[in-house]
């Protein structure tokens, strides 16, 4: 799958997942009763794990993050209101400007000098002023568009470090389902052990009562069925214990009532899949396609937009402004009495000396900038060692599974030849007890190997950032 369809299935995920907390034992237990596949375990884990529904409020946090920085772009609509009520005592007066009648003698156009009185209105002692301005930023040294880019890398960043989550956890529970498997795969060889041994005590208390064998042969074998049962009893409790696990990886919540020995019934076996690229091959995939290393480049370039936003600091800021303004008079006793219309202009602001200020929120920039590329310098050689020692892992787990795989033919080969030998009397119980031992560590260890296997070939498939669910799937 490329690059952008991986971003768009992440962001489904984000906003169209089932939300966890309607989860609970009763659900659990319907989807635990059923048949369950590796690549079922992974979707239920996409839908419902805690370390991925925390990743996706991570992602949903970096898209608020980005709103708030591309805030720059879009206009601001402000309201400011304000009212204060004075006392008379502290509104300046003069023997003009008082509060009452003035008579004042002006000589008439025509006729003899007359005394007229005029009212001079009263100073309002209550002021108020509301408005709404638009704000609209027309320059700002380059941070306009820096904003944009910005929120989008962002966005990006994020969704990439949500899928390096959800790779590493569903490697886990890929690990995780494999244990469960190679658990239940070592009950039965502990139980074929068990019960292969039970019948050969059988025989020799046969022989025993008989007087055909001494009772030393009965103790000596009533011994190594103790053993073998307890081996099967530890391998039952590891059975029990790697249900649990995968059950939590599951995100899955079980109510107290129900037992420890849950009913999974998982369907993908052990399987020793080949890996059909070369170690070139791999490498090359991991540096393209390793989100971590992506999430850096996108990291590199927020980087390059933070020096261009710390330079802004030397340019300077125009915005245009328009809005619609009320005020109460003041020459008036009634605070109802107001004036109003529209405001409208432009506003210039420079800092020509801030104190060196910008150079240190520059530099800043530029160091974080080299930051992020030896940050990536450093991932992608710890992905290319990834990459090389799950390679070599792999390679060792096919050499210790084929060899297993010999040693279990002729661990079987050896009993019966020793079952033989002993029913000819060439041979004693001493050489078919160890031959029956050899064969149970022989296999267990060859369960062992098939897990190693299956487990190493995951591992290398994540080093690459290959998708763990399609590789199942097909």
């Amino acid at each position: 799958m490329n690059r952008p369809a991986l971003i768009l299935i992440a962001v489904l995920l984000v906003f169209l997942s089932p939300v966890r907390g309607g989860d609970n034992g009763i659900s659990a237990l319907g989807v635990l009763n059923r048949p369950l596949s590796k690549v079922e375990a992974l979707n239920i884990a996409i839908d419902h794990n805690g370390t991925i529904l925390q990743a996706k409020k991570d992602v949903e946090a970096a898209a608020g993050v980005a709103i708030q920085t591309r805030a720059i772009v879009f206009p601001k609509l402000a309201n400011n209101s304000q009212y204060a009520a004075r006392e008379d005592s502290l509104i300046e007066q003069n023997e003009h400007r008082n509060f009452g009648p003035v008579i004042l003698d002006f000589p008439p156009p025509i006729g003899p000098l007359q005394s007229q009185v005029f009212e001079l209105p009263k100073i309002n002692n209550q002021a108020w002023i509301a408005d709404a301005i638009v704000t609209q930023s027309i320059y700002e040294g380059g941070r306009m568009l820096s904003a944009v880019r910005s929120a989008r890398l962002i966005n990006e960043q994020a969704v990439l470090d949500f899928q390096s989550i959800v790779a590493d956890t569903l490697l886990s529970v890929s690990t995780a389902y494999d244990d469960v498997i190679r658990s239940a795969m070592q009950i039965q060889v502990r139980r074929d052990s068990v019960t292969f041994l039970r019948g050969y005590l059988g025989q020799t208390s046969d022989k025993y009562n008989a007087g055909s064998l001494p009772e030393f042969d009965v103790l000596r074998q009533s011994a190594e069925v103790g053993t073998a049962e307890a081996d099967l009893v530890r391998a039952t409790g590891d059975h029990r214990v790697a249900k649990q696990r995968l059950v939590e990886l599951l995100g899955y919540d079980l109510p107290s009532s129900v037992s420890d020995d849950l009913p999974l019934n998982l369907t993908t076996p052990l399987v020793a899949h080949t890996y059909g690229k070369s170690l070139a091959q791999s490498l090359e995939e991991a540096r393209g396609h390793r989100t971590e290393i992506l999430a850096l480049e996108k990291e590199e370039r927020i980087r390059d937009e933070g020096i261009i936003d710390a330079r802004a600091g030397y340019k300077p800021s125009v915005q245009a402004f328009a809005g619609y303004e009320l005020t109460s008079r003041l020459q008036t006793r009634s605070a109802a009495d107001e004036l109003h219309g529209g405001v409208i202009g432009a506003r210039l602001s420079w800092q020509v000396f801030d104190g060196f200020l910008t150079k240190g929120r520059v530099d800043e920039a530029i160091a974080l900038r080299g930051k992020a590329s030896e940050a990536k310098a450093e991932t992608t050689r710890q992905v290319d060692l990834q990459v090389r020692t799950a390679w070599s892992d792999l390679r060792t787990a096919r050499s210790v599974l084929d060899a297993q795989s010999g040693n279990v033919k002729t661990a079987r080969r050896s009993l019966d030849l020793s079952n033989i030998r002993y029913s000819e009397g060439a041979g004693t119980q001493i050489d078919v007890l160890d031959a029956q031992s050899a064969l149970t560590d022989a296999h267990g260890q060859y369960v062992d190997a098939l897990r190693d296997y299956s487990v190493a070939r995951a591992r290398l498939i994540r080093a690459t950032g290959a998708d763990l669910q399609w590789s199942y799937a097909k």
